[in-house]
């Protein structure tokens, strides 16, 4: 455990709406440099984008349950809107998903996220979890910083074109 410690204290602090980041591939190799195997293999399954939480234990099944309960609840949000009734908000804040474009919401909900993950880091200073929290809040990192506007409308433009293209080869 003394090298975890070392690897926790040397690791980059993570702060919301950096853009300087390690790599995923780059932390998950120093990882491996320091961890046991049984350690390393269940931080390499830590994926914030899974949404099942069967046979994981810990903070990361926590985090897939929390997930699962936020999914659930847009779902529901969202077939109610759809179909015209009003929708009471069990475990999410309603102006995080009422107010704005989609890509506000987007990121108001994974600024959610980031925040139930930092609640749960006191006592984990260098176990597992430590390393699991890092990890899931890093991937969160990576995907913001994917939302630039730039690439988004490039890939909006790349998707009407496809599917114009298809639509006429279709009808062809």
């Amino acid at each position: 455990m003394d090298k975890y410690i070392y690897f926790a204290t040397e690791m980059p602090g993570l702060k919301w709406g950096s853009e300087q980041l390690l790599s995923e591939e780059d932390f998950l190799e120093e990882a491996g440099k320091w961890m046991t195997p049984a350690d390393y293999a269940s931080l390499s399954e830590t994926l914030a984008n899974r949404y099942e939480a069967q046979n994981m234990s810990g903070m990361y099944n926590d985090f897939l349950l929390f997930e699962n309960e936020v999914r659930s609840e847009l779902a529901k949000y969202r077939r109610a809107a759809k179909e015209g009734y009003e929708f009471k908000f069990l475990h999410l804040p309603p102006q995080l998903i009422k107010d704005g474009n989609p890509l506000e919401i987007e990121l108001k909900l994974m600024k959610y996220r980031w925040d139930w993950l930092e609640e749960r880091e006191f006592g984990h200073y260098s176990d597992l979890d430590f390393f699991v929290l890092y990890y899931l809040k890093l991937q969160l990192l990576q995907r913001v910083a994917t939302f630039k506007r730039e690439l988004g409308e490039e890939a909006f433009e790349k998707l009407i074109k496809q599917n114009i293209e298809n639509k006429d080869e279709a009808s062809s």
